[in-house]
């Protein structure tokens, strides 16, 4: 399975809120419509939309409120702990150089607040 990027996770929230269909979702998020039912099986996921849900059902014209939910979102779900790389054993030297690469940068990103 190819991981994806978490931002995309948070880019999910307020389409399936709004009451988007999986499938418009996932396009609009660039992933399969299974990785959007993947996500809503995913507890930590299913929290994180509930608690933008219920913001949205409380204060629905709140939009600094709203918005504010989805940073904290966006933290909980994109994290800024360390990047972990997982060199299988006997990769080649150019996948362990293209893994690290991808380590680093995914770090960079990270660091620079999830530029997309």
């Amino acid at each position: 399975m190819s991981r994806v990027d978490p931002a995309k996770r948070v880019d999910a929230i307020l389409p399936l809120v709004a009451g988007q269909s999986q499938r418009a979702v996932a396009e609009s998020v660039g992933v399969h419509p299974s990785t959007i039912r993947a996500w809503l099986k995913d507890p930590v996921f299913v929290r994180e939309l509930d608690l933008v849900r219920e913001l949205a059902a409380r204060k629905p014209l709140d939009a600094e409120a709203i918005l504010v939910a989805m940073d904290e979102v966006q933290a909980r779900l994109c994290g800024s702990g360390p990047v972990t790389v997982v060199i299988p054993p006997g990769a080649s030297p150019r996948r362990r150089r293209k893994l690290l690469a991808g380590g680093i940068a995914q770090a960079l990103e990270r660091a620079e607040g999830g530029a997309r």
